[in-house]
């Protein structure tokens, strides 16, 4: 993407007998170009279509095409490769509008998000300007098809800074084969040998990402490891570039309309579900490949029709600054605007063209005429340069104000918009309790984990202060604050640390909570989601009143089910299955009273088998609860919260508490429904909390003054303590404890 604008159209070892000194836009790139940066917007803004970030890869396969040409032209033209000349116009062409966006992107975040969100960007920005966005990115986790937690504004970058790793590696290679290569008879440019060397590094390269894809999702994704062969292919193409003059000419156009029909198709065949980014990227690193190669080696490609169009060519000239601006407009844009389509897709949009435009015209082009970084007296050069573009800057100022007048009558019209109004409860129940089930699929309230018949006047005040909370307009003054549940980096309850005790240092009397008249002996098994039930469980084992012994076997990642679920973590599912082999045969040995299992109810994927369905959970649960239900007492289930609204991604400065109400999903109601059937097999209960959440389907952000969740499905520390009493007593009414 931050490949060369211009590029030789025609090169001596093509055609030796024209003099084409002159420079012209290579068509065929700029439609490369523009479709690429079409794709990626589209998709990170509407969701669709899906495969639309394969766009990246044909952006990686043009850089590696580019880059590798520029360099080999130089050798032949002078029989070397200046690498300072070639990492000054890097610089120049990349460098001024990046770090542009990151300072504007990390302003904007901090004062119209937060200064929680601020200092994340602020972090990922410094990442993304050392060039090392993708390993941050990989170390941190962020999974690029389902982040949890609120995205990065320039989780983008990560793209960039794999291209300018390759900027900095592969020049480094040809300068020292051509220095070699002038050392012994033969071609000045080592063609062969530099081709043979990327043979190698595609083979190596693509064998790794094709391992690591399955093994280690995230980090295949923003690899320069498992990245580099298509940079390479694209490198390779541009050593055999003075073979591709014998290419018929009437084979040229039918290779470039497959590749791009490819291009197009891979966005539509290429999901989430499909390993990447192998084998998931060959189809559209071949398809480049294709249009690149039958536009090398002739003069002109008439055959591109309307991709030639001039509309098409600005798309393609701004194809850089719209990959900068995009996302982070698109981040800013939803915490300001929520979610509507209407609202949302027409002004990041809108808002992204304006602003590449803007910056490709008073950053971009200045920037790369400029004599920034050019060895010897500055004074004169600068002095020319800013003669030469002082009208470019008048009228970009003009340009500024006026978009700066149109973003605040936006932004005051916005401001006195009508908030959503809250919604509107249904009637209480004959006890005086809200409804506090949703219609599970089989027509029951209720379901079998509903309350309706227990009489708990602490669980009525709970509910009624839920429903309080969603009436409210505004949002209260949280305790803990806001901008502590917007810091993912705060620590958590000390309590997580058994999470995966082991690692932590944790013996396992470090995770069991008694009281001394303890007569119940109770087990925790199931994933993080029951990790965060700890805060409310160990207090009322601790009690002197009713207390019992509370030993945690739940893992981080390791719901209590006979399935390997996937989980980008490299180890994960064998430390898994023996994890939870261990906590079956331990409940085998000290036959507990109860196992209590809490496990996410989030969309899950079987490894090599594609996503958990229904009956697939119910087979998994059902082998580990029927062992041990003929162990134990009694196999309890609590269930976890719904998972929808992240607090940290919905929450906007001015906006309204109903932004972050969160709802039961399909796959939230079906995973219920599976576990109900297979504790009525086993004689177990099943105890829905959502009534310590939610009314009606409707769970706010906060309960009180006290936020719920930290992310999208985890509580917090505060809300765990604050239930603490209520789930106690709702515990004890379904003679669970």
């Amino acid at each position: 993407m931050s490949s060369e604008d211009r590029v030789h159209t025609i090169d001596k070892n093509i055609a030796p007998r024209r003099p084409a000194r002159a420079r012209a836009h290579r068509l065929d790139v700029q439609a490369l170009r523009a479709l690429a940066v079409a794709m990626v917007v589209v998709e990170h803004v509407t969701g669709r279509p899906a495969g639309g970030f394969v766009g990246v890869d044909v952006f990686f396969v043009v850089s590696g095409f580019l880059i590798t040409g520029l360099l080999l032209r130089e050798a032949d033209r002078h029989g070397r490769v200046s690498l300072a000349d070639f990492w000054r116009r890097r610089v120049r062409r990349i460098v001024p509008a990046s770090v542009l966006v990151l300072l504007v992107g990390t302003l904007v975040t901090w004062s119209a998000i937060g200064p929680a969100r601020g200092t994340s960007a602020a972090v990922d920005a410094l990442w993304s300007a050392a060039s090392l966005a993708n390993w941050h990115f990989a170390a941190t986790g962020t999974d690029y098809f389902a982040a949890q937690g609120p995205e990065s504004p320039f989780q983008h970058y990560w793209s960039l800074a794999v291209e300018e790793q390759f900027y900095l590696v592969w020049p480094l290679v040809v300068v020292a084969a051509v220095a070699v290569a002038r050392r012994r008879p033969g071609p000045a440019v080592p063609r062969v040998a530099l081709g043979t060397l990327l043979l190698v590094l595609v083979v190596a390269s693509l064998a790794w990402a094709w391992q690591q894809s399955t093994a280690s999702p995230t980090v295949a994704y923003f690899s320069s490891l498992t990245r580099a062969w298509e940079l390479a292919l694209g490198a390779l193409l541009a050593t055999a570039a003075p073979t591709m003059t014998r290419l018929p000419v009437v084979l040229r156009p039918t290779l470039a309309w497959i590749g791009l029909v490819g291009v197009v198709a891979s966005a539509w065949v290429t999901t989430s579900t499909v390993p990447f980014p192998a084998p998931g990227a060959l189809l559209p690193v071949a398809a480049t490949l294709l249009v690149l190669a039958s536009g090398t080696g002739c003069v002109g490609t008439p055959w591109l029709g309307p991709l030639a169009s001039r509309p098409v060519t600005i798309v393609g000239d701004l194809s850089y600054s719209i990959y900068l601006w995009h996302f982070v407009v698109l981040v800013v844009g939803t915490s300001l605007l929520g979610d509507d389509p209407a609202r949302l897709w027409p002004t990041v949009f809108v808002a992204t063209l304006v602003l590449s435009a803007l910056t490709y015209h008073l950053v971009e082009r200045p920037f790369i005429a400029s004599p920034l970084l050019e060895p010897g007296p500055p004074g004169r050069a600068w002095r020319r340069w800013r003669r030469d573009h002082r009208s470019t800057y008048r009228r970009g100022g003009v340009a500024l104000l006026a978009v700066a007048a149109v973003t605040a009558t936006a932004l005051a019209v916005d401001a006195v918009r009508p908030t959503a109004a809250p919604p509107v409860l249904p009637a209480t129940s004959a006890d005086g309790r809200p409804d506090d089930g949703v219609d599970d699929g089989d027509g029951d309230a209720g379901g079998a984990g509903g309350t309706d018949d227990l009489d708990l006047p602490a669980l009525d005040e709970w509910s009624a202060e839920v429903g309080r909370a969603l009436s409210a307009t505004s949002w209260p003054d949280l305790d803990p604050g806001i901008e502590s549940v917007l810091d993912r980096t705060r620590p958590g309850s000390p309590h997580l640390a058994c999470g995966d005790a082991e690692a932590q240092g944790r013996t396992p009397d470090d995770c069991t909570w008694s009281s001394p008249t303890a007569t119940t002996t109770v087990l925790l098994v199931g994933d993080s989601t029951a990790m965060h039930h700890l805060d409310a469980l160990v207090p009322l084992a601790e009690s002197t009143d009713g207390g019992f012994t509370l030993i945690n076997r739940a893992k981080f990642a390791c719901p209590f089910v006979d399935i390997r679920v996937q989980n980008d973590v490299a180890g994960i599912l064998e430390s898994c299955r023996a994890h939870n082999d261990e906590t079956l045969a331990l409940i085998d040995d000290t036959r507990p009273d109860v196992v209590l299992v809490t496990n996410s109810y989030q969309t899950l994927s079987e490894d090599g088998a594609g996503t958990i369905t229904p009956d697939r959970w119910s087979e998994g649960f059902g082998a580990h609860a029927r062992r041990a239900a003929a162990a134990a007492g009694s196999v309890v289930v609590l269930t976890p919260p719904p998972d929808d609204a992240d607090i940290a991604s919905c929450f906007r400065r001015g906006g309204s508490p109903v932004d972050c109400i969160s709802r039961t999903s399909r796959t939230w109601l079906d995973r219920a429904a599976a576990d109900r059937e297979v504790l009525d097999a086993v004689g177990g209960t099943f105890v829905d909390l959502r009534v310590l959440t939610c009314v009606s389907d409707l769970c706010p952000a906060f309960v009180g003054t006290v936020p719920v969740k930290e992310d999208r499905v985890h509580l917090t520390t505060a809300f765990a303590l604050a239930v603490s009493p209520v789930l106690g007593d709702l515990l004890r009414a379904r003679q669970v404890l």
